[in-house]
C-alpha cells in the first residue's frame, strides 16, 4: 500500500508551510545531486524563500561562485532602481560570456 497522492495547493498555516520547505528541500537538493552523479549533467539550483532566503547548489565549484555572484547582484537590484535587464546585459558581456555562454544565454533568454 503506497501513499495517497498530494494535493498541490498553497499551505496557509506559516510553521507547516515551513516544515514542508524544510523536508522537501532536502529532497530536492538530494535529486540535483543524483542527477549530476547518474547522467553527468550541470545542475544549478536557485531557491529563495522567506524574504530572500537563498538555497542553491551547483555540481561545480566554479559554477558556484558564478550563481553566488550571479545571485547577490540580482538580489541587489531587486532592492534598488537598477533595472535586472539592464544589470544581466552587462553581466552577460563582462562575466559570463567567456564561463558559461550557454547558461547566462538560456538564463537571459528566460527572464525576456
Amino acid at each position: 500500500m503506497g501513499r495517497g497522492r498530494v494535493q498541490l495547493r498553497g499551505i496557509e498555516n506559516i510553521i507547516s508551510r515551513q516544515v514542508t520547505f524544510s523536508k522537501r528541500r532536502a529532497g530536492l537538493l538530494k535529486k540535483a545531486r543524483e542527477i549530476c552523479v547518474l547522467c553527468d549533467a550541470e545542475v544549478a539550483l536557485i531557491v529563495f524563500f522567506n524574504k530572500g532566503k537563498l538555497f542553491e547548489f551547483s555540481s561545480y565549484s566554479r559554477l558556484n561562485f558564478t550563481l553566488h555572484l550571479l545571485v547577490s547582484l540580482i538580489v541587489y537590484c531587486m532592492f534598488s532602481y537598477i533595472s535586472i535587464f539592464s544589470f544581466l546585459i552587462v553581466f552577460k558581456f563582462r562575466f559570463l560570456l567567456f564561463s558559461f555562454p550557454s547558461f547566462i544565454t538560456a538564463l537571459f533568454m528566460a527572464l525576456h
